[in-house]
């Protein structure tokens, strides 16, 4: 009798995998960057490096996620230690080492879309900016995306759209982008689940989307909620979510968790 709260099995099994989440994209047309489609060896990743000319490249968990089991690689000498560090810290955070690569597309902004799916359909509920990060963590997060070409939008958008339809999506998740200075588009990953970043979302559209999230699950359609794709508002005003941190930074400007207590 309990209802989870959240997309089926089989679409967390499917997205909660990078490399078959990549496939899917390709599959719906959505942009990819170069890079490997499944589990891969360091010697595959170092074949892959090769083959790129002289290019980085990011080796990313399989299973990972929030900038864990991470490492940009510039140099091939620097692979194997780089591979060996992702691994063990992908194995202790999610239980998995295994890794897969991509070309490192540098000073790209990171754009993710929020969608709402309940099943059957799918929508977007447009799109944040989470560029300004650190050590692959998000310390600020703005909606809607400033300066953000209409056109790149939109394909940001539709691609979320298709991603989400084709697994018969329920519930809210965000497909995640870099878009790098020359216009370059990919699409990095899908999170199948609520984000802690939804509520500048929420601030722009008028849109609750937490309990957007309960009404689907238990039953309602997009329609019966009044948010088919058409009745869903454009952003009104901005909105910024920042990350407060408490720590202390060193003289090297490396920063260390601190305890202490919060007087205002």
């Amino acid at each position: 009798g309990m209802v989870f709260i959240g997309p089926s099995p089989e679409a967390l099994e499917l997205l909660g995998d990078k490399t078959r989440a990549r496939k899917l994209a390709q599959e719906q047309g959505a942009p990819v960057n170069p890079g490997l489609d499944a589990a891969s060896s360091a010697e595959e990743v170092a074949g892959f490096m090769a083959s790129l000319d002289g290019a980085a490249i990011v080796i990313k968990a399989v299973s990972g996620g929030g900038g864990r089991g991470m490492r940009i690689v510039r140099e091939a000498s620097a692979l194997n230690e780089a591979y060996a560090a992702a691994s063990a810290e992908a194995k202790a955070a999610f239980g998995d080492g295994s890794l897969y690569a991509e070309r490192f597309l540098s000073r790209a902004r990171h754009i993710e879309v929020q969608v709402l799916g309940d099943g059957a359909d799918a929508v977007h509920l447009w799109e944040r900016d989470c560029t300004l990060q650190r050590r692959h963590q998000k310390l600020v997060e703005i909606a809607p995306a400033p300066a953000l070409d209409d056109a790149l939008r939109r394909r940001l958008l539709e691609s979320s759209v298709a991603m989400a339809r084709a697994v018969g999506y329920r519930g809210l998740g965000t497909f995640e982008f870099l878009v790098g200075e020359g216009g370059e588009v990919a699409f990095i990953e899908a999170n199948p689940r609520l984000q802690v970043e939804h509520t500048v979302t929420e601030a722009v559209t008028g849109v609750d989307l937490v309990q957007a999230q309960i009404r689907v699950v238990a039953g309602e359609s997009l329609a019966d909620l009044g948010l088919t794709q058409d009745r869903i508002p454009a952003p009104q005003g901005a909105a910024v979510q920042v990350r407060v941190n408490l720590e202390r930074m060193g003289r090297d400007g490396e920063a260390t968790p601190a305890g202490g207590v919060l007087s205002a």
